[in-house]
């Protein structure tokens, strides 16, 4: 699928010329792009104040363009009228120099039908056609058969599969439509709370994140900040990211060198950029849904998609509201805010709001104070920042050594603060659950051997099934999460140890606790919801203090 813009202005002379036309006016003849290299030199050059992640994106759309588009290839255009133009690529990448901006970049095309109704695609087709990208593959649901045959003007086939897909999809499609329907320089705002029910889940898993990530390349959206770098309740912004510049910049209003976006990058750079993987392979329900199957701490994991560097955005401080001045405010306002705030000083912003210094009691109590001073004449105007993407860790030393930092977004302006009690708190929160789960588990086994024990000098054995060998040290040292809830679910092992409470919904809960303990273990993302999962450990851990008193 190729769009014509924003609002259809390649649309006249790619039908009236057969052409797909791509956009991109800065930049010129890619003719000479024979490598991957070669393009994002050409786009670099051209775009030298856009987001790295935007000009990959590009890069990536425009790289489909000029080199992965064969003849033969069925081409999508979508038209401002609503309808759709479907034909065949017939030649290769050309560069008209002598066109208007905007319309050099192009190919041939044979249109088989230049009209054809939305309302003659189903509904899940229908759906994948709401990329925002402007160069995109559709590879979802047999999209090329079933384009071909529209193309012929037999209707659309069809997919059996298309009741999963199509609810799969109408979530992330409605998302797009929103983004471009917004007004210029309003992007759609949502909690991150609200942004994970568009896929229906609740928690940052591992497979939701990658679901999210994917549905947000194929319809060429991003979130500022990015979705995993947040607390679940703060606000993000989700902006298109795939269209063409002149596109881009009439949704947005702005350039992207200053957004701080999601950084995953393709593995290997080059045609694969803006592939999607076929639901057969890498998505069903399950994984939409974020749900999976939890190993235990002695199975191989899947590689990981959740960042591994804990960032200082993830600090609600770091991106709370800060009462401010200004250099040019009336320092007599600084007076008047930390007095009735008890504040022992201020950020200083400039007029742009970028964070330019600070002003404290002390530097107050120096100045003169004439009745026209301003905050710039008591300021210190140097002071210690981090940014919101920076590693948690790099400010440990700052915040150690003068109690607190001023956070910046990536384009400088002021996001928040750090405190050594924001640390402490955010330390004491990574720490609880191990703590918790550490206890749980030297009280659950020491529990098991004793009941083990006890079954064998009634019954002279075990009673486990299996290798005896394996037996042997799963009675004494062996066991992990996973044993512990077999083994109680057993009806002799738990009247062995001698648990008044009901078996079942302890062995329920504990079972829980297990998933729990695999994601803290295995670094799984647990922010979203760890005050439920300490709860669950808490009180799995009171249960057993109540019989067994001593760990």
């Amino acid at each position: 699928m190729i769009r014509a813009g924003a609002d259809g202005e390649r649309e006249d002379a790619s039908i009236s010329e057969s052409l797909t036309i791509a956009g991109w006016p800065e930049v010129g003849d890619l003719t000479h792009c024979s490598s991957w290299d070669d393009l994002r030199t050409e786009i670099d050059k051209a775009y030298p104040r856009e987001n790295p992640r935007v000009l990959s994106n590009w890069q990536g759309q425009l790289w489909r363009f000029r080199s992965v588009l064969t003849p033969g290839d069925i081409i999508v255009l979508p038209l401002k009228a609503g309808s759709v133009a479907i034909g065949y690529l017939t030649g290769d990448y050309q560069y008209r120099a002598d066109s208007p901006p905007g319309l050099r970049h192009v190919r041939t095309v044979t249109w088989s039908r230049t009209d054809v109704p939305r309302s003659e695609f189903r509904a899940d087709l229908r759906a994948t056609l709401g990329s925002l990208l402007t160069v995109s593959e559709l590879r979802r649901l047999d999209a090329a058969s079933r384009l071909a045959a529209l193309a012929d003007g037999s209707p659309d086939p069809g997919n059996p599969d298309a009741p999963k897909h199509l609810r799969l999809l109408e979530g992330p499609a409605a998302l797009a439509e929103k983004v471009a329907e917004a007004a210029k320089g309003r992007p759609v705002e949502l909690a991150v709370r609200d942004f994970l029910s568009i896929w229906d889940v609740v928690s940052r898993s591992s497979k939701a994140i990658a679901t999210i990530r994917r549905d947000l390349a194929e319809f060429g959206l991003s979130t500022v900040p990015p979705f995993t770098e947040v607390p679940i309740d703060h606000t993000i912004r989700v902006i298109p990211i795939g269209q063409a510049p002149e596109a881009e910049r009439q949704l947005l209003g702005q350039e992207t060198g200053a957004l701080e976006l999601e950084t995953v990058e393709p593995d290997d750079p080059g045609p694969e950029l803006l592939d999607v993987p076929d639901e057969d392979t890498a998505t069903d329900a399950e994984t939409a849904t974020g749900a999976e199957e939890e190993g235990d701490e002695d199975e191989p994991q899947a590689p990981r998609t959740v960042p591994v560097v804990v960032t200082v955005g993830r600090l609600p401080s770091a991106r709370s509201h800060l009462t401010s001045v200004r250099l040019s405010d009336p320092l007599n306002l600084a007076i008047e805010l930390m007095s009735e705030h008890s504040f022992d000083q201020l950020p200083v912003l400039d007029d742009d709001g970028h964070l330019r210094g600070s002003i404290t009691w002390r530097e107050i109590g120096a100045t003169n104070r004439p009745t026209n001073a301003l905050v710039k004449d008591a300021a210190v105007l140097k002071v210690r920042s981090v940014r919101t993407d920076d590693p948690l860790v790099d400010c440990l030393v700052n915040v150690a050594d003068h109690g607190c930092v001023f956070v910046v977004n990536p384009d400088g302006t002021l996001s928040g603060i750090v405190t050594g009690h924001d640390l402490a708190h955010r330390f004491e929160q990574e720490l609880r659950p191990y703590a918790l789960l550490e206890e749980l588990e030297r009280r659950l086994r020491r529990a098991l051997i004793l009941a083990l024990r006890r079954i064998k000098e009634t019954t002279g054995e075990y009673g486990l099934p299996g290798d005896p060998t394996k037996i042997q040290k799963l009675a004494t040292k062996g066991m992990n999460f996973s044993d512990y809830v077999q083994l109680l679910n057993r009806s002799d092992v738990w009247e062995a140890t001698g648990w008044q409470f009901p078996q079942t919904r302890f062995t329920e809960r504990l079972d829980r606790v297990r998933t729990i303990r695999n994601k803290t273990m295995h670094f799984h993302e647990m922010d979203d919801d760890r005050a439920s999962a300490v709860e669950e450990i808490r009180v799995a851990l009171q249960m057993l203090k109540t019989v067994q008193p001593q760990a």
